[in-house]
């Protein structure tokens, strides 16, 4: 039980960051194709927004395993970054920051955070 309880986190985890990331912060930024070439000072801010959202994926996933939080905040960075490099090695002649960003700043942030957390002790 315990590993699926860390499975479920990790993919819980993974999936809120990257819908915050992808989803919600492309849409209220009005950039509805992050596929298309944007400015420097805007990939910044995706990479800064992207450490956010890791941090946030990350969090949820150790919370929601407290007896491996470690192990579920990498496996939630782990899928992020698996699925990071499915979109960079599927999207042929597009620009690639979005995966970049995800690859590089979103999933090292889950993982981050998931190592700053302590696993609960279980008494049975």
């Amino acid at each position: 039980m315990r590993l699926f309880r860390a499975t479920l986190a990790a993919l819980f985890g993974a999936f809120v960051a990257l819908a915050l990331y992808l989803a919600w912060f492309f849409k209220i930024t009005h950039h509805d194709t992050p596929w298309d070439g944007a400015p420097m000072g805007f990939i910044a801010l995706t990479a800064v927004v992207a450490i956010i959202f890791g941090l946030i994926g990350g969090f949820l996933a150790a919370v929601l395993a407290p007896e491996t939080p470690r192990g579920s905040a990498e496996g939630a960075a782990g899928f992020i970054a698996l699925a990071a490099l499915f979109a960079e090695t599927h999207t042929p002649g597009q620009h690639h920051y979005a995966q970049m960003v995800a690859l590089l700043a979103l999933a090292p942030a889950a993982y981050l955070i998931g190592r700053s957390r302590r696993p609960a002790v279980v008494t049975r």
